[in-house]
């Protein structure tokens, strides 16, 4: 049954990619627009008040130099005293209804005038209508402000001739301008997302062509071409290493894929032999006329064989642990115990044979699994015992230094011949000339491997074989 979720449903890496950028784009962009928008008002503003400042500064130069009947006349003509401004306005009729705030002469009303401090009018220019005297005006003399309904802005100053002078404008253009100014930000971000979005969908989904490789490469694997690789040349730096390391993966798994239809192989070929040979004893023992020792030898028979499909099952078993073995997992142990519970295990074989085994003078405390270091030792003085001479001595001696710990199995028997050298360590290759099946000595280097260590072999000085255990440092 197939548990898999939908497409949809699915975690997608250029879906969050895309979620998170857009977040922190969108995010990102609207901070930078209302900092513009609450910028450019406040410019406006300030513009906005230098008008009228310098307004109120020809009012006020006019009132002090001219009599009050040719004041009348210039405040009606509003002439070079009372310039029409350069304010901020709305786009011409040119530009588009988007585009920014452009200099338009006139187009801001204003007006002016000058009261007593009584509250009578001398007179005024362009006054609104129902605009007229406040009590607070005197006390915001040198002030700039806008008036409680928000309709106007004004400036006022004292005159010459114990009057209040006023200069105000309309805040309709002003509204307008910041209004503008607000759906421009607003439409252009409307625009620009989607658009940045879907750049960022596209861009990304280019990244990631090299991981759309490696899942086609995934996928003509499964289907038996075990041989492809994906062309790191090809691929852009940051997926390059990615790309070795995969191809570095992939070489690995198929050294393991050939090394385990090979052991499959052998041990299918190892097995036949024996259980052929047990089938053929029992028959052989079920024919009429065969008497009690004939049974006997033949159960004696069947026994060897059945103690060599043991021993290839152990195999199996090893070869099973060691490859699920983790080397990070593994716990510092003390070897002590382990080589006791080996000897114990192959003295009596020993004392049949009239050998002694020495144990090591010194322990040693190395990273492992106890169970697969005992087996270890168990082939290792198996087959010490099996090729040192009736009455020898078997040694294990300890070492060590910076580098790791060493421990070796030193038997003074014949040695190993050197045609049988290069196959030392083969699966099912012995060099018994009887009795050998060829798994101790392969189990034993798997287990090590397993474990970042390996065993080796050189001659013994004097005659005989020692086989070296190499254990990494304990850190």
């Amino acid at each position: 049954m197939d548990h898999s979720l939908p497409s949809w449903q699915t975690p997608s890496l250029r879906r969050r990619f895309v979620t998170w950028f857009g977040l922190l784009f969108v995010v990102g962009a609207v901070i930078i627009r209302l900092s513009y928008f609450q910028t450019t008002v406040a410019a406006l503003s300030r513009d906005l008040d230098e008008i009228l400042w310098s307004r109120l500064g020809g009012l006020e130069a006019l009132e002090e130099f001219e009599p009050e009947a040719r004041l009348r006349d210039e405040l009606r003509g509003y002439g070079w005293l009372l310039p029409d401004p350069v304010i901020l306005d709305g786009p011409s009729t040119s530009e588009s209804w988007l585009g920014r705030p452009t200099v338009d002469p006139g187009a801001l009303p204003w007006f002016a005038g000058i009261w007593r401090r009584d509250g009578s009018r001398v007179d005024g220019v362009k006054l609104p209508d129902r605009f007229g005297w406040d009590a607070a005006w005197p006390a915001r003399c040198g002030m700039v402000w806008t008036t409680a309904d928000g309709r106007y802005r004004l400036a006022a100053t004292q005159g010459h001739h114990d009057t209040i002078l006023i200069v105000g404008a309309v805040r309709e253009g002003f509204t307008r301008a910041t209004r503008r100014i607000a759906i421009f930000e607003v439409a252009t971000f409307c625009v620009w997302v989607p658009i940045v979005l879907g750049v960022a969908w596209l861009l990304f989904s280019r990244v990631l062509v090299p991981l759309a490789e490696v899942t086609a490469m995934a996928r003509r694997i499964r289907g038996g071409h075990f041989d492809d690789r994906i062309d790191a040349s090809r691929t852009d730096a940051e997926f390059r290493e990615m790309a070795t390391t995969i191809n570095a993966m992939l070489d690995r798994l198929e050294t393991i894929r050939l090394s385990q239809s090979r052991f499959n192989a052998d041990v299918s070929h190892q097995l036949m032999n024996p259980v052929h040979s047990i089938l053929l004893e029992t028959e052989l023992a079920a024919e009429p006329g065969r008497d009690s020792s004939s049974h006997a030898a033949a159960l004696g028979r069947v026994q060897g064989l059945a103690q060599r499909i043991e021993q290839i099952c152990e195999v199996l078993l090893a070869y099973s642990r060691s490859a699920s073995l983790d080397p990070a997992r593994l716990e510092p142990v003390d070897l002590e115990p382990i080589v006791a519970a080996a000897i114990d295990r192959v003295d009596l074989r020993a004392t049949g044979l009239g050998i002694a085994i020495h144990p090591p003078l010194s322990t040693a405390i190395v990273r492992g699994d106890p169970t697969l270091l005992e087996e270890v030792f168990v082939n290792l003085l198996a087959n010490a015992i099996d090729h040192s001479p009736s009455g020898g001595v078997v040694s294990i001696v300890t070492a060590g230094d910076d580098s790791g710990r060493c421990v070796s199995v030193v038997d003074h028997g014949p040695g190993v011949a050197d045609a049988d050298l290069p196959r030392l360590f083969e699966r099912f290759h012995s060099g018994k000339p009887v009795g050998g099946h060829g798994v101790g000595l392969a189990m034993s280097r798997l287990i090590m491997r397993s474990h970042e260590g390996d065993v080796g072999y050189e001659p013994t000085s004097g005659g005989g074989a020692t086989f070296t255990l190499r254990f990494p440092p304990v850190s």
